[in-house]
């Protein structure tokens, strides 16, 4: 399910929803309560009536006194909510009849089967009379009790005021709530919004918070480090595509002695123009006097210095240069005898260079962005019952104490432990997440039993809220390769199968099997859906780099991705097929995507 609108919006919503939704639970328990407990004391009462009016009971029935009747009817004024009563004897014979208002009525039959029963407002009770354990005779007495609807109307301002109370309450407090969960991802999502250009990836997100939101900043920074530096590599390695070098030569007092063809080719400048004069003459202006004092710095420290400049052709243009220059000594004191400078034309490289890198950026910013998307998506999933949990407990406790119902010490003190352990539940996740944004590179041995089940507590959330099944049949299984990135190509494949069958009708059944076995000398793990298959015109097609099927949200690199990532780097092979198959006596078909990984030496 995909939703639009503010997250903080959408969480003010559901904190308000639970609240208003706990009441009215807790209010209709209160009604529930009160509708069992007027039956329990009408029982209550009928018994007492019983009890006091044994006696008078025995003396009508026995001795057929007629003082005895006038003794009950006055007795029973006393009782106000009994509506009538009527003594039977036990041949079935009503013998006495009392009604509330003294107005005369014709007596129920009496049944065979003794049940109480409610009609309308009139509880009607059947009770043994009985007197020093002779059983006389039967007792039916009719006590008037209140419907649901006269509680609602009697308590209606009451409970208006309660709803008013709590939701206003609820308001402040999923509003502040809200803000204070929301506010740093949203401060995150505008940073990373703002990552659109090449100088943009020096930039830092910064954040007060010594919390999970912390970890999750310093992750992203790190993150951003990383393609910083492959930002940088990536330019050099543009460099080394160009093959023709300009080489100037001059002495220790930087006069050109030499220079090549290329030199003139690069540079518009004969041989002649220039030896004799120095490198100066090249100068475009564009780099300040700290930016050559830095380099001779360099060459006389390190006797080599390496850079790109901008200097100026004979036409006055400008031309950017790949340069390396290192100094030459003498052998025996170590003086400067010459410095020999090697430069590329790099001009048409650094616009093609640019392009290239808008396009990449355009790339690595709608991946990340689908990244993070997602994983804010999962945690909100993750999050959703927890967060409802603690928001039942504590306002079950705040309607107690609005109704000022007792409050048990030991229910109260084991709430507040679920509330804890909810809490640490929450951390836990943010952990579980920012471990699967950490870079390894390195092979370690680990069960791939254990390494599966890590990614799908990732995404078990979405499965369980799409209604998807997941039938596992796992062994355990010892690898040696790249955790992490097992990790991703599995959380690829799990999401790939998860997209599919949610297109499928809510009313059908979805499932995922998951298979781990060993097999000679190989980890095979199968991840197969009822998704109803690949067509086979792009069956041979998935794997291939920029290839979707996903029109808007698809970027086309997540299976190649993991293809290199399982064939490259794990040494293994993932492969993909349709498969039909039974299962509980229905026919499916579904695409089974199996990973064949070498187990551990």
């Amino acid at each position: 399910m995909r939703y639009k609108g503010s997250i903080k919006r959408r969480l003010v919503l559901i904190i308000m929803s639970v609240t208003l939704l706990t009441g009215l639970i807790g209010y209709g328990s209160f009604v529930y309560w009160y509708m069992n407990n007027q039956y329990d004391k009408a029982l209550k009462l009928a018994n007492t009536v019983s009890l006091v009016l044994a006696q008078d009971f025995a003396k009508l029935v026995l001795l057929n006194e007629v003082s005895a009747a006038a003794d009950i009817s006055s007795s029973l004024k006393s009782f106000s909510n009994l509506e009538s009563m009527v003594l039977y004897t036990l041949d079935s014979k009503a013998i006495l009849q009392y009604s509330k208002n003294n107005k005369s009525f014709k007596a129920d039959t009496l049944p065979q089967i003794k049940d109480s029963s409610v009609n309308k407002d009139i509880l009607k009770l059947y009770l043994d009379a009985k007197y020093q354990g002779t059983h006389l005779g039967y007792v039916q007495l009719k006590f008037k009790i209140d419907t649901i609807t006269e509680l609602l109307k009697r308590n209606f301002f009451g409970l208006l005021i309660i709803i008013v109370s709590i939701f206003f309450l609820s308001s402040l407090l999923a509003i502040y709530f809200a803000k204070k969960f929301t506010h740093p991802i949203l401060n995150l999502v505008k940073f990373l919004e703002k990552v659109k250009h090449t100088d943009s990836l020096s930039k830092r997100s910064i954040t007060n918070e010594q919390n999970e939101y912390g970890k999750l900043y310093n992750e992203v920074n790190k993150m951003l480090e990383r393609i910083e530096a492959s930002h940088k590599v990536l330019k050099l390695a543009a460099v080394a595509f160009e093959t023709q070098n300009g080489i100037t030569i001059t002495d220790k007092d930087e006069k050109i002695l030499q220079v090549n063809k290329a030199f003139t080719d690069i540079t518009g400048y004969e041989a002649d123009e220039v030896i004799g004069r120095t490198p100066r003459v090249l100068q475009s202006g564009y780099h300040g006097k700290e930016f050559y004092d830095e380099m001779k710095r360099c060459l006389r420290e390190d006797n080599i210095w390496v850079g790109e400049v901008i200097n100026r052709h004979k036409n006055g243009s400008s031309l950017n240069e790949h340069l390396t220059i290192h100094t030459v000594l003498d052998d025996n004191n170590g003086e400067v005898l010459y410095y020999v400078a090697s430069f590329l034309d790099i001009t048409l490289q650094k616009k093609t260079e640019a392009q290239l890198e808008e396009k990449e950026i355009q790339l690595l910013q709608k991946s990340k962005m689908a990244a993070m998307g997602e994983m804010i998506e999962n945690i909100a999933h993750q999050w959703r019952q927890p967060l409802s949990i603690i928001s039942t407990i504590s306002s079950g406790i705040l309607l107690k104490k609005d109704l000022d119902l007792p409050i048990d010490k030991k229910e109260e003190m084991e709430d507040l432990h679920k509330i804890g352990d909810t809490v640490q539940y929450l951390s836990n996740t943010i952990d579980d997440f920012r471990s699967f944004f950490k870079e390894n590179k390195l092979n370690k041995v680990f069960n791939l039993k254990d390494c599966y089940l890590r990614a799908f507590k990732l995404v078990e959330s979405k499965f369980t809220t799409l209604n998807i099944k997941v039938i596992e049949n796992l062994d355990d299984v010892e690898i040696a390769t790249i955790e992490n990135e097992l990790i991703q190509v599995i959380l690829n494949i799990l999401n790939n199968a998860k997209d599919i069958l949610q297109e499928k009708n809510e009313k059908d059944k979805r499932f995922i099997f998951i298979s781990l076995h060993k097999k000679e000398d190989e980890a095979i793990l199968s991840i197969k859906d009822n998704g109803g298959g690949i067509p086979k015109e792009i069956i041979n097609s998935i794997f291939e780099a920029y290839f979707t099927t996903k029109e808007k949200d698809g970027t086309g690199i997540g299976l190649n991705m993991s293809k290199e990532m399982v064939e490259v780097h794990m040494k293994g092979s993932l492969l993909v097929e349709n498969e039909t198959f039974t299962y509980e006596n229905c026919d499916y078909t579904g695409a089974n995507f199996i990973i064949k990984l070498p187990l551990k030496k």
